[in-house]
């Protein structure tokens, strides 16, 4: 019978699984994520940029939007929001477990806490350049604009937002704030997928290589 193709077999006869699964998984993963934490990330954002103190908490925030620009705006960005978060977890996914089964040892197939600190915080720093800075300053720069009426509005959509900051800031302005992204995402991924294998091994006594279900 033909194996299935979402493994590959090693001779000790265990099954790993492949690099583009895990993007797959990261990718539907993403899309979950945007469609539920959309609403809060506008929330946030507008908080953030609160100068003048005209919303009193997230409840007030999330109420003066809903009645001064309608219940949309609280969804506004989702577009470059589920693109940045879909393409994100697919590139963290793959790239983590392209790493791993290169810092793996050949013998144990084990993967020592330095080796994974390290190759984490890289996959992250370039998870950070290639898809989270200028995804971000799209959103961000689309989510700080006030009302729905695109007359009214400087930037009509993301491709726009994205063709206006080239051409006013140059092809650097998507990638403004890019050296505080890095050191945000890698560390946030060395810690995130070091502690998670630190605590399978602690608990249930499992390594990533040791193909065991949980």
């Amino acid at each position: 019978m033909a194996s299935e193709p979402r493994a590959s077999s090693h001779s000790d006869g265990k099954r790993t699984v492949a690099p583009y699964i895990k993007a797959i998984s990261g990718l539907l993963g993403g899309t979950v994520e945007a469609c539920c934490l959309q609403l809060t990330d506008v929330i946030k954002t507008r908080l953030q940029l609160d100068k003048s103190g005209p919303y009193k908490g997230i409840a007030h925030c999330s109420a003066t939007i809903a009645k001064t620009e309608g219940v949309r705006a609280l969804w506004k960005g989702q577009t470059p929001f589920m693109t940045h978060l879909t393409l994100k977890y697919t590139l963290r996914m793959w790239s983590n477990a392209m790493f791993e089964s290169i810092f793996k040892d050949p013998e144990t197939r084990n993967v020592t806490n330095k080796a994974r600190l390290l190759f984490d915080f890289g996959a992250g720093a370039l998870k950070a350049l290639v898809i989270v800075t200028p995804f971000e300053v799209v959103k961000i720069r689309l989510q700080q604009q006030k009302g729905l009426s695109p007359e009214l509005l400087k930037y009509k959509d993301p491709i726009h937002r994205a063709r206006t900051i080239i051409c006013e800031e140059g092809l650097r302005g998507l990638w403004s704030g890019s050296a505080p992204t890095v050191m945000r995402n890698g560390p946030n991924q060395a810690a995130m997928f070091t502690a998670k294998n630190a605590f399978d091994e602690l608990l249930w006594k499992k390594h990533e290589s040791d193909h065991n279900v949980l």
